[in-house]
């Protein structure tokens, strides 16, 4: 009975690591996504995690390059856009862009800013949309300040919105005039690991 006790033991620590990918996991916090620790998870177990079906490792484009990267579940509202380091080898950033992603407070992609509001205690700024980060929002809650948050339009009328008031290179505050009836909301948050103590 103790041998027994013994190598159930043994295969409860070995499979310690493959239990806690939860492929169906679909909660973020600074530095993980679902089963993905930002840094420490391996690039090519993307595919074991989530399936060889639902990631496509391909280039990612940004703002003046580009890098090794990897698209999960592709157009659902799972949608991971992975980015890896310069050599491939470690996970760097990963930019939630499906609905079903949610922080322990609520943050996802959809929300509005009625609601991005609540959770920061207050108004807020956003970039204008005729810079090269157009969208992102300045929060300093804690709900909000460990990620970077773009807002967007979801309509015709926030588009002309946009268009008018918006398309430019200065912040605005969220409390706009020109936001009161509109309906823009998150359309992308990333997620990178937490400084490391001391920075």
């Amino acid at each position: 009975m103790r041998l027994a006790g013994l190598v159930f033991a043994a295969l409860l620590v070995l499979a310690g690591p493959a239990l806690a990918l939860d492929a169906r996991d679909r909660t973020f916090a600074p530095g993980r996504v679902g089963a993905i620790v930002i840094g420490k998870t391996d690039p090519a177990d993307l595919a074991k995690i989530y399936g060889a079906a639902n990631v496509k490792y391909q280039k990612i484009g940004y703002e003046g390059g580009e890098t090794p990267g990897a698209h999960v579940f592709p157009e659902s509202p799972d949608f991971l856009e992975v980015m890896f380091s310069e050599d491939g080898k470690k996970i760097d950033t990963i930019i939630i862009g499906g609905k079903n992603w949610v922080s322990r407070s609520g943050l996802r992609v959809g929300i509005r800013v009625a609601q991005l509001e609540r959770m920061n205690g207050g108004a807020f700024n956003f970039q204008g949309f005729g810079a090269d980060e157009g969208g992102r929002i300045s929060a300093g809650a804690p709900p909000l300040a460990p990620f970077s948050i773009y807002i967007g339009e979801t309509s015709e009328a926030d588009r002309k919105a946009l268009l008018k008031y918006f398309h430019h290179e200065k912040v605005f505050s969220s409390r706009h005039p020109a936001m009161r009836n509109s309906h823009f909301a998150v359309r992308s948050i990333y997620v990178q690991a937490p400084p490391a103590k001391g920075d």
